[in-house]
């Protein structure tokens, strides 16, 4: 289902655009790396996963834990390095995908220092995005971040 999603947003793009998104990947000449439509498609994934466990119970070996929340942060960084890296209309145009994806993680977080995720991620949080201050309200990720 994955695939063809990815297929389907791919299909909306010329083959010049599709030229354009695979030279400014963000690992350039890696055939195995995502593109920035790859990139746009992942984010909102992330999202829809940790949405999801908020509901599951802490106990659940399928839930994920503060370190895939660094995790889908990081991610949300790769994407934004792989818009910068498009000129603005093509930027947009792909941006369409990653903004369903920042609602709905706006929608189940609230604004947090980001001192507690700053620590998970090893990371300094200066220059980082807004995403970067936001944590679930609710949801095993939430006991975790409690132990920080």
């Amino acid at each position: 289902m994955h695939d063809d999603l990815l297929e389907e947003v791919r299909a909306l793009f010329t083959d010049e655009e599709l030229a354009e998104i695979a030279e400014n990947k963000p690992e350039p000449g890696d055939n195995g790396k995502p593109d920035a439509i790859g990139l746009s498609r992942a984010w909102p994934l992330h999202v829809e996963k940790l949405d999801r466990d908020r509901g599951l119970p802490h106990a659940d070996r399928s839930v994920w834990t503060e370190h895939d929340l660094a995790g889908a942060l990081f991610m949300r960084d790769f994407v934004e390095d792989a818009l910068r890296r498009l000129r603005p209309g093509l930027a947009d145009k792909v941006r369409r995908y990653v903004t369903a994806g920042d609602d709905l993680f706006r929608s189940f977080t609230i604004d947090d220092p980001g001192d507690r995720i700053a620590k998970i991620a090893r990371i300094d949080l200066a220059g980082r995005g807004w995403w970067w201050f936001r944590v679930p309200t609710s949801g095993p990720i939430v006991q975790d971040l409690a132990e920080y």
